[in-house]
């Protein structure tokens, strides 16, 4: 073991108090002492490690016992300077690639196949837009500006403008007058909370490892709570419930409640589609007709407004 802390040490990595072989663990560096921008993993039988600066490091580099060209030589800083200037330039650079792309797209008029799909027209989609493929283009914000996209198409696959950051990035569904503020993982559950719970705003944070970081940037005044995806069968594989996770970090950092679905899907779009199903389905044929749906549409969001109100809390002052 003495080895291979000697071959991150080389690289840069600062070795953590407790080493836990066959596990990744996140560790500090001497590139950057306060935040955790390395990795390190040993195996089970120690004789075979990696390690990896993000900032220095395109891919893992491996450690074997006894090869005494393991150890690296002296870092460059020079390098790891140019490194930093590059992946700068590159970010800057998609991120000014997002905007142009968002510029080139079609405002959002009518309704769209992956809205009508979860249930919605254009309700709440302010600022959306359509790309040349067709493609619902969702602009990813900070403080007003676009730091990327998310671009979903009709069948539902989602992808992110390349190269640019989504951290802190979010997507506000605002209402006029609104007395509580609801952090909501993706946009279609966003969209979901904001049609059932007729006083509140929306900020959709687009993956659950975003919602601490985008709770603390835009901490809310009054009422919050956070609206969580429930990976319960990410939890069945891994034996951890990421979606779950975060809220419960980003609802900590607000002192506010979590509100989470429990359902065969995993967040609050799945929980109204799959309630709206077993009751048409429990309704005659006759019955079937839009009046019969809208008020089965008004039940099941009456239900998860209750659910969502049960959780709100006042936000805890700094």
């Amino acid at each position: 073991m003495s080895g291979f802390l000697a071959f991150i040490g080389a690289h840069g990595i600062i070795a953590p108090d407790y080493l836990t072989p066959g596990k990744w663990q996140r560790c500090r560096t001497e590139n950057h002492p306060r935040k955790k921008n390395g990795s390190i993993k040993l195996a089970d039988d120690g004789q075979v490690g990696w390690c990896q600066d993000y900032a220095v490091h395109a891919e893992p580099l491996m450690w074997r016992a006894g090869r005494a060209s393991a150890l690296a030589a002296p870092l460059e800083r020079g390098l790891i300077a140019r490194r930093q200037a590059e992946r700068r330039a590159a970010l800057a650079a998609a991120t000014l690639s997002a905007r142009s792309r968002y510029a080139q797209c079609a405002p959002l008029r009518n309704e769209h196949p992956y809205l009508a799909g979860k249930g919605f027209g254009v309700a709440g989609c302010h600022g959306l837009r359509v790309d040349a493929a067709g493609a619902l283009v969702v602009p990813m914000l900070c403080d007003g500006a676009i730091l990327s996209l998310q671009r979903i198409a009709a069948d539902g696959e989602k992808r992110f403008h390349p190269g640019a950051t989504t951290r802190g990035a979010c997507y506000v569904i605002e209402r006029p007058g609104a007395t509580l503020t609801a952090f909501a993982e993706g946009f279609a559950t966003g969209l979901t909370i904001f049609h059932a719970v007729p006083a509140c705003r929306v900020v959709v944070a687009f993956n659950a490892g975003n919602l601490p970081v985008v709770a603390s940037a835009r901490r809310p005044a009054g009422l919050a709570v956070v609206c969580a995806d429930n990976d319960w069968e990410t939890a069945a594989r891994i034996g951890r419930n990421p979606g779950l996770e975060y809220a419960r970090a980003a609802a900590d950092l607000l002192g506010v409640g979590v509100a989470y679905p429990e359902c065969a899907g995993s967040d609050w779009n799945d929980y109204l589609m799959a309630q709206l199903e077993a009751r048409a389905a429990a309704l005659r044929p006759g019955l079937r007709h839009g009046r019969a749906i809208l008020q089965m549409q008004a039940g099941v969001f009456a239900e998860i407004k209750h659910k969502v109100m049960r959780e709100a809390r006042l936000v805890r002052p700094m």
